[in-house]
């Protein structure tokens, strides 16, 4: 079975009062989730985006959103956002004592769950919670900061990580994280990824007048 390919914008990148135009976008050209990073300051060296902001976006669209738990017990967190049916959360599963038990609560929260794998940590995560994630995504720069290159096994772990996924069940998304240019995700899409983490290295979210270009260069070469 072959899976749609999709962009998800990272809300992180735009300035707070390009939300709403943003979001005008987004709606236009039906993005299917905006991913919103959560960072802790410990897990990883930066602090981002929290409760008051995923709330006023709840306010000013009706797109599910992708909560990037990255933050270390992220079972103290995932309570403090006023999720909804159809939102998307996931987590570092080396954070975590009970990633499985996690995931089965995210489920029950009926939301999609998934797993994020960094570089350097063991696709081996993956296997023994396959059976509860609705997709994977897949760090390509190591996490905390935007701007950073690719690394340079990520080629090859989107594509162990798709053999596993498909061994399994092949419809479980696999998205990409990091330098997702144009170039680098076609050969991403190549070894097997789906769904793209756009931010600030596709030039999509440079700002919101330039962002119908970008995204349909961006879409136009890719899908």
């Amino acid at each position: 079975m072959k899976l749609n390919k999709f962009v998800t914008p990272s809300i992180m990148v735009p300035k707070v009062y390009e939300y709403t135009d943003y979001m005008k976008h987004f709606e236009n050209h039906d993005i299917p989730v905006i991913h919103f990073d959560v960072m802790d300051g410990h897990y990883v060296p930066n602090i981002m985006l929290g409760t008051s902001i995923f709330n006023d976006l709840k306010e000013i669209t009706e797109i599910p959103i992708d909560i990037h738990l990255m933050v270390m017990e992220p079972e103290k967190y995932i309570s403090m956002f006023n999720v909804k049916k159809g939102d998307w959360i996931s987590f570092h599963p080396e954070t975590t004592d009970q990633p499985y038990r996690l995931l089965q609560m995210i489920k029950s929260m009926n939301c999609k769950a998934g797993l994020v794998i960094s570089p350097g940590t063991p696709i081996s995560y993956l296997e023994e919670s396959i059976d509860q994630l609705d997709y994977v995504t897949l760090m390509t720069v190591n996490p905390g900061f935007a701007g950073q290159t690719l690394v340079p096994n990520a080629l090859n772990k989107i594509q162990r990580v798709r053999e596993l996924l498909d061994s399994y069940n092949p419809i479980i998304d696999l998205l990409v994280d990091g330098n997702t240019t144009i170039e680098n995700s076609k050969k991403m899409a190549e070894a097997g990824a789906n769904g793209f983490v756009v931010g600030s290295a596709s030039k999509i979210l440079k700002n919101p007048d330039t962002f119908e270009k970008y995204y349909e260069e961006f879409t136009s070469i890719l899908f």
